[in-house]
């Protein structure tokens, strides 16, 4: 995770948590904890130890790696290793709308490019 960027939620706080693989899963949880590159997040279902997950709230994005998951009440406790994190999304978003509507587009090229003929001698 990236050091001088400080991820910051309140216990409570509402996520959408991804399942990144073949087939991506989507569930609703909310932060039990986050401290540094650890978070505990309490899901309505297990979680594999080892996914690869990503996890959303507010204006942040966050990825990391599940290495825990148990039973707590009528829930799951997932405990995640963070490894990236993406703060300030939307300003992202709309700087790449903006980048994108002021690209000119190229104009197309063929694979080879244009064909001269030289002199023979």
């Amino acid at each position: 995770m990236v050091a001088n960027q400080q991820v910051k939620c309140e216990t409570g706080q509402p996520v959408r948590v991804t399942l990144l693989g073949a087939s991506e899963v989507d569930c609703l949880g909310q932060v039990a904890s986050l401290s540094g590159a650890s978070m505990r997040l309490l899901l309505d279902r297990a979680v594999p130890h080892g996914a690869a997950v990503r996890v959303e709230w507010d204006d942040t994005l966050v990825l990391g790696e599940v290495c825990d998951c148990g039973a707590a009440g009528a829930q799951f406790s997932v405990g995640l290793n963070l490894e990236h994190s993406l703060l300030h999304t939307e300003q992202l978003a709309r700087l790449a709308r903006t980048l994108l509507e002021q690209t000119p587009k190229a104009p197309a090229v063929g694979r080879r490019g244009p064909i001269s003929k030289g002199r023979e001698s």
